[in-house]
């Protein structure tokens, strides 16, 4: 498969070249990217015996041509992006670091990285204080939020003589995860998932609607889990949800009768449905007139079809992976309502996630859920990222887990 790495100017550079050669062992197509201050520090034409590929450095090479790249159409920071099964970047300074969690893309490596799709492994390297800084820690955070894999860096005496945690991950460690990633990305190759996202809105009259806070955040990051892990995914969002950079195949929907037609049509050329949309339970009569502003008005609510309850009648044989929203967790009422909800969709697994608190589920970046299959609670995730929480329902959830 073709490795990128990206290897930034920390002391801990000159590791890298057994980085390369063990990956390259393996079979791997290796492309290395050079910050300009790497090359101080280690040679570009040994990287080029090594690999047999050319280093990058320069975004702008001495004889760039701007011409010559209309005519041709290829630009090589973006060709090696689309081109890459798995991005590295060891030692991942905390500069880099910084530049990576804040979209700055003003060299040869952060332009790549910001243009590829593939997964991005971060190997950072740097001194104790570096490394524990708020900022730095923030800047982590924030690549985990992106879906990136982050490892930790390792204690011992760095370069600056300081003890401390710091140390780049020992290049067999590196080597190891680059495997384990390589081979998620193959975990759902043949699976046909269908994942829908975002909140419904059903109109009250020409300029008002009924909708909820659902953002789509969880859904879309268990879209792109799935995506990077090689299935065939479909995701149906709804037009207020957010979107998605990967080239993930979407269909959208406004309101529950859309998002119902949609996947009445869908589900049965599909393996798997991952059903994480907020469906308004409420719909109107839509008036044609807007309603007066300066009159009292009573709206009268009515019922929507439970799309979830009709999705085994469509396609039988699809793997249903449901959500229910709680408020408040009652372990008692928690596990009866669950047992309900199994028999009304006949779904295989529920997700359970606690809508009475402000700090993780509707429009947050955070989510904390219960998975259920039929027979029990399978397992509970503790508050985290919804890019984590998207990992470890997939893995749950999969036949194929690894």
């Amino acid at each position: 498969m073709k490795i990128t790495l990206g290897i930034s100017s920390g002391i801990a550079a000159y590791k890298i070249l057994d980085l390369a050669i063990i990956l390259k062992s393996k079979g791997h197509d290796v492309n290395v990217i050079m910050t300009p201050s790497t090359t101080k520090m280690i040679s570009v034409k040994e990287i080029e015996k090594i690999t047999g590929n050319k280093v990058y450095v320069k975004l702008f090479e001495d004889d760039f041509d701007y011409k010559k790249i209309l005519k041709d159409r290829k630009v090589d920071h973006i060709d090696i992006a689309k081109n890459t099964d798995l991005f590295v970047i060891a030692p991942a300074t905390a500069n880099t670091v910084a530049k990576l969690a804040n979209g700055i893309a003003d060299d040869f490596l952060t332009t790549t990285v910001l243009a590829t799709t593939s997964p991005i492994l971060i190997c950072p390297s740097m001194n104790t204080n570096m490394w524990f800084h708020f900022a730095t820690q923030k800047n982590i955070e924030e690549l985990n939020r992106y879906g990136y894999y982050v490892m930790d860096p390792e204690s011992g005496e760095l370069a600056c003589g300081t003890e401390g945690l710091g140390r780049l991950p020992k290049i067999e460690n590196i080597a190891k995860e680059a495997e384990k990633i390589l081979n998620l990305s193959k975990n759902l190759k043949g699976e046909k998932i269908v994942i829908t996202a975002g909140g419904t809105i059903e109109s009250i009259d020409s300029a008002r609607v009924i909708t909820n806070r659902s953002s789509g955040k969880m859904g879309v990051a268990i879209a792109e889990v799935a995506y990077r892990q090689g299935a065939d995914v479909l995701l149906v969002r709804s037009k207020s949800s957010i979107k998605t950079y990967l080239p993930i195949k979407q269909k959208i929907f406004l309101t529950a009768k859309d998002l119902e037609k949609i996947l009445e049509k869908e589900v049965v050329n599909f393996d798997v449905i991952i059903h994480t949309a907020a469906v308004s339970d409420f719909t109107t009569e839509k008036l044609e007139d807007k309603i007066d502003s300066t009159k009292t008005f009573t709206l009268k609510l009515k019922p929507t079809k439970k799309i979830i309850n009709e999705i085994k009648k469509w396609n039988p044989y699809i793997k249903l992976i449901g959500f229910k929203a709680v408020h408040g967790i009652d372990q008692t009422k928690l596990k009866q309502a669950v047992q309900e909800k199994f028999k009304q969709t006949e779904a295989d697994y529920l997700i359970v996630n606690d809508i009475s608190r402000n700090d993780v589920g509707f429009d947050t970046d955070d989510n904390e859920v219960y998975i259920f299959s039929k027979k029990e609670m399978v397992k509970k995730i503790e508050k985290t990222a919804k890019k984590e929480i998207a990992k470890q329902i997939i893995s749950v959830t999969s036949d194929k887990n690894i």
